[in-house]
């Protein structure tokens, strides 16, 4: 197993300004070349829950890279250093730590994708566009009719420490199931990126061990980032065992030093 120490990273990208007709416009924008036959499809999978595919037709590369997880929007205080309660106004940003690799990879220069859910709303549509402009393969998201996309509020306040709200209840991300993955474009990846947060309840649960079974199954490195968010888990003690009920089936595992000292207090575990 080899271990990556490494501070928290996180790319940030800017999605499109909300306007009235911004986002219907981004949304025409990736089938412009599409005959009407191929946008009415189009149209058709993202009823169907589906994402947009390659809107001239073509058939994509295989990305080297497949990041599974959570794509939500994040906001932002205008204003730095204030906690969530005391900030004057926020502006909006895509977030998801497995979607912010994705997009990382493609900007490096790497060929990636994602697979996830989003709801089947404004913000949604928003999420796949800004992955399609930045190069990442969306084929694999999918558009959950009955459930939002996630929306997390994030400071840093003024004594440097991150602080989170999240409004998940339940967000469509947590609704992905096993039979809506794209298990094609994970075996025929090099790398299977992952967090935790998809381990937090039923179905994305499942949804994820299966698709890391098969990623493993067919010789896929499996890269793991824990990305300790507590809040959201039930217990301290649950976390801890679905943290590290996957543990051991990573190929590359990135830790981040407060967050690994936290799981070595609680179970006692020592990595050598």
């Amino acid at each position: 197993m080899m271990a990556l120490q490494a501070a928290t990273s996180m790319f940030c990208f800017s999605g499109p300004t909300l306007r009235s007709n911004s986002l219907t416009s981004s949304r025409r924008s990736i089938s412009i070349k599409a005959s009407s036959s191929k946008l009415s499809n189009s149209r058709s999978n993202l009823l169907k829950g589906r994402a947009l595919s390659s809107s001239d037709g073509s058939t994509q590369e295989s990305p080297d890279v497949v990041c599974f997880g959570e794509m939500l929007i994040d906001f932002v205080p205008t204003t730095s250093g204030l906690s969530l309660a005391d900030a004057p106004a926020f502006k909006k940003a895509p977030g998801g730590a497995p979607a912010n690799v994705a997009v990382g990879i493609a900007r490096l220069g790497g060929s990636s994708a994602f697979i996830g859910k989003v709801g089947e709303d404004e913000f949604g549509y928003m999420l796949a566009s800004i992955l399609k402009d930045n190069n990442v393969n969306n084929e694999g998201m999918r558009f959950d009719p009955g459930a939002r996309t996630a929306l997390a509020f994030v400071t840093l306040t003024s004594e440097g420490e991150r602080e989170f709200m999240f409004y998940r209840n339940p967000s469509a991300d947590m609704l992905l199931e096993e039979s809506e993955l794209d298990l094609d474009l994970i075996k025929k990846a090099k790398i299977f990126h992952y967090g935790s947060i998809s381990l937090i309840t039923e179905p994305c649960k499942s949804a994820h061990i299966a698709a890391a079974k098969a990623a493993k199954e067919a010789g896929v490195l499996l890269s793991y980032d824990p990305n300790l968010r507590l809040p959201l888990w039930p217990s301290p003690d649950n976390a801890r065992d679905e943290i590290l009920s996957i543990w051991d089936t990573a190929d590359i595992i990135k830790v981040i030093f407060i967050g690994y000292i936290w799981i070595c207090y609680l179970s006692l575990y020592i990595w050598i």
